[in-house]
């Protein structure tokens, strides 16, 4: 026997769980979850009152996300049993990694980040077939992030060429002046082009904050001096003081804080504030720079958080 493949399935280091048959060694694994559904524990910091009732707040953060995967096993034989077994107590063993947990629902995937919490118990049935496991599991960052990845990609804010010249030369003037030439004009000079603004729009369907990716492509030619990305929705800005030169990339993780130059940390240039997409938002981020180079480009990679 076989346990069914069921709407709701999970994904963890190889291993399928409520997905039918593994089409490999006919193991199947049927399970359900705690701890994912719900909301994370949230772990308020007080200071008690000394002269008086009550206690003093500060910000009320999430905890770490604990899960556990409690269920039961069946391999087609008794000697693939143990075969079986010892998959199950050795998965996420690798003590530097974090281990993507996904759940596949009947719209959407959702994944976090996971590491062992605990031990992992596997129990033999009289049955000579099946096992019982619990796999129990934290997730540091307790968000859940779509699999779905969101992107955007902008040039950097450039002013239109040429443009309305209100104020024209002091010696005759015969009309509005296009930011022309000094000499007498006889007519309008149009504008040339509607210059960029650097603004793209990011938005995050989920119910928790959202961190983003940004990556700068430098110039092909010329440099790109402290160049910066503002959210200009909230009024957050980063801006990193060095120059960039034709063919440097530079990456900011606004999760983790950690930001690269050609794959080497350069955080110490950087300053401002690290900025997320609030929970169901959409925000406005220009890239701009203080010595703009019209080929520079920002992209942003995200997902919706929950």
């Amino acid at each position: 026997m076989v346990f069914p493949a069921m709407a709701t399935w999970w994904e963890l280091d190889g291993l399928a769980i409520n997905n039918g048959s593994d089409g490999v060694n006919g193991f199947s694994y049927l399970a359900d979850a705690k701890g994912w559904r719900g909301s994370p524990p949230s772990r308020p910091q007080v200071t008690v009152r000394p002269t008086s009732s009550g206690a003093y707040r500060s910000s009320n953060y999430y905890a770490p996300r604990i899960i556990e995967l409690d269920g039961v096993a069946q391999a087609p034989t008794r000697d693939l049993r143990e075969v079986m077994s010892d998959g199950l107590a050795g998965l996420c063993a690798d003590p530097d990694l974090q281990y993507v947990l996904t759940c596949n629902e009947r719209t959407r995937s959702l994944y976090t980040y996971v590491e062992r919490q605990g031990t992992i118990d596997v129990v033999d049935l009289p049955d000579g077939f099946t096992v019982r496991f619990n796999i129990q599991l934290i997730a540091t960052d307790p968000r859940k992030f779509s699999t779905l990845v969101k992107s955007a990609s902008t040039s950097i804010a450039q002013a239109a060429l040429e443009g309305v010249q209100w104020d024209g030369p002091a010696v005759p003037t015969t009309g509005t002046q296009w930011n022309g030439p000094a000499v007498p004009i006889t007519g309008v000079v149009w504008q040339a082009s509607s210059g960029i603004s650097g603004i793209m729009a990011l938005d995050n369907e989920g119910t928790a904050s959202a961190p983003i990716q940004f990556t700068i492509t430098a110039p092909a030619t010329g440099t790109l001096v402290q160049p910066s990305i503002t959210d200009i929705t909230n009024g957050h800005a980063l801006t990193y003081t060095g120059t960039l030169i034709p063919g440097d990339v530079l990456t900011v993780d606004t999760a983790t804080g950690l930001v690269l130059l050609n794959g080497v940390a350069a955080g110490g240039q950087m300053i401002g504030d690290l900025f997320e997409i609030p929970r169901l938002s959409t925000i406005q981020v220009q890239f701009a720079a203080a010595g703009p180079a019209d080929t520079a480009q920002l992209s942003a990679v995200w997902s919706d958080a929950y």
